[in-house]
Order: C-alpha cells, then structure tokens, then sequence
C-alpha cells in the first residue's frame, strides 16, 4: 500500500483502521499524488489529516479539486487554508457531503 510514503506510521495505521482494506487497493497512486501536490501548491501542512478524513477527495479529477478549492478561497479569503485548518469540516464541500 502506498500510502505507508505519505503519511507517518501513526497515520498509517488509523488510515488502516478507518478504511476498508479492499477499498485502499483500489486506490491509484497517481492521481492520489497529483491532489496531494495540488493541496501541496496551496500551502496546506495538515495533508495527513485530510487523507486521513477525506480520502475520496484523492480519487477525484483534478480539474474539480482545484476548482472547488478556488471556490473556498474565493469564499473564505486569502487565509482559507489557515481557516480550513481549523475547520476541517469546511472540505466537505469538495465531497458534496
């Protein structure tokens, strides 16, 4: 599993416990590393907590991610990674939740 490059062990393993063994192999590392640049490009530190609760953002095309994180930081101002950070609850909107 390739996500063992991305995250620390502690991540890793609560990744483990979260998530469905057969759902984690379906996982593509290389769209799952285009949005983890992309969240890299904005500036977010905090990746590993959004891998570890919004893993299906990872499995999105990038053209959407990119798009609705352009919508949160038309809506949330220049600091919204800053804001996000400390509601990360604001990223369901990628997921439509």
């Amino acid at each position: 599993m390739f996500l063992n490059k991305y995250v620390n062990d502690e991540y890793y393993e609560l990744i483990l416990d979260e998530y469905d063994e057969g759902y984690l192999s379906t996982l593509d590392e290389e769209q799952f590393k285009i949005i983890y640049d992309l969240f890299k490009e904005y500036g977010f530190t905090f990746i590993e907590d959004i891998i570890l609760r919004y893993l299906e953002i990872f499995e999105m095309e990038y053209e959407e991610v990119k798009r609705k994180l352009e919508d949160l930081k038309m809506e949330l101002g220049d600091d919204f990674v800053y804001i996000i950070s400390n509601q990360l609850s604001l990223l369901d909107t990628i997921t439509g939740e």
